[in-house]
This record gives structure tokens, C-alpha cells and sequence, in this order.
């Protein structure tokens, strides 16, 4: 028993270290976010060491591999868009059933979540979420290069998902 362990774990470390870059960028081509990519080539790993004997006998391993990381992002998208649901239903509960109030609060709950930028990054969610620009556009716009894009936006998600989180505490949600 303990030869097998060790033999899977062998054989595990191998399929890690020769496809882990391959796996990761797959990852994040599809997610377009470096944490939700790396949480997703991690649970792809433990799925490959759930399934080492059947991985063991493919030939296309790294295909397998980028394959259960797609339907991993896909299931890490639904889990959140669930959550949201919850979230939003519970915060419906908790502030009336009228549209004209749930109107009022969301609108209030995003003025306070994106005054809490800074407003060049700010400037660059709105423009890209709100007005569908690309990264591209927006970096010509701004003067700026794409990966400076790329970070404000990245940074300006941080401060929302804390705003957020913060703002939920104090209403006690």
C-alpha cells in the first residue's frame, strides 16, 4: 500500500512539473484572473491525483489535464454566480420586496462601493465594464500600456470585493 502512495505521488509530482505552465495559462486564458487560475490548476491537480490510474493510461495527459481545468473554472463561475444569487436574495429579504426600494439600495450600495477609488482606477472599470472597452482601447485612452491596465483594474476589484465585504459587516448581512 505504501508503494502505491508513493508511486502515485511520483507519478503526480511528474504530471505537475511537466505541465503546471501549460495547465496555468490555459487556466488563465479562460478566467483572465491570476487567483481563480491558480485555484483552478490546484483543484485540477487533486482531481489528476483522484484519478492517477485512468491519467496514468492516456496519451494525451496534458489535453485531459486542460480539459478538467475548463470544467473546473466553469463550476468556480457557477459557484460564485450562486453565491450572488444567495447574497442578493438575502439582501433582498433583509431590505423590502419593492423594486423602487431594491432600485434606491443598489444604486446606493454601488455609488458607495466606487466612490471608495481612486479615480483613475475607477475611470478604468467603468470604461471597460460599464462601456465595454477593451484593455487595448482603454490603454490608448489612458496613455498607459496594457499591463497598467490590467493592474487598475485588478487593484480596483481588490478594493470593491473589501468595500463590499466591509459594507456587508456594518449592515450586518
Amino acid at each position: 500500500m505504501q508503494q502505491q502512495v508513493s508511486s502515485d505521488a511520483e507519478v503526480l509530482h511528474h504530471l505537475y512539473v511537466s505541465y503546471f505552465k501549460q495547465v496555468y495559462y490555459y487556466a488563465f486564458s479562460i478566467a483572465k484572473d491570476r487567483e481563480l487560475a491558480q485555484d483552478a490548476v490546484q483543484e485540477t491537480f487533486l482531481k489528476a491525483y483522484r484519478h492517477i490510474e485512468l491519467l496514468e493510461q492516456l496519451e494525451q495527459k496534458e489535453a485531459w489535464l486542460k480539459t478538467v481545468s475548463r470544467h473546473v473554472i466553469i463550476d468556480m463561475y457557477r459557484k460564485q454566480r450562486r453565491e450572488m444569487c444567495v447574497y442578493s436574495g438575502s439582501r433582498d429579504a433583509f431590505l423590502g420586496d419593492t423594486d423602487v426600494e431594491r432600485t434606491v439600495v443598489d444604486q446606493h450600495f454601488l455609488r458607495e462601493l466606487l466612490s471608495s477609488l481612486n479615480p483613475i482606477n475607477r475611470q478604468s472599470l467603468l470604461l471597460v465594464y460599464e462601456y465595454g472597452l477593451t484593455y487595448e482601447q482603454l490603454a490608448d485612452r489612458q496613455k498607459t500600456s496594457i499591463s497598467a491596465v490590467k493592474s487598475r483594474i485588478h487593484r480596483a476589484k481588490q478594493k470593491l470585493r473589501g468595500v463590499a465585504l466591509q459594507m456587508e459587516r456594518n449592515m450586518g448581512v
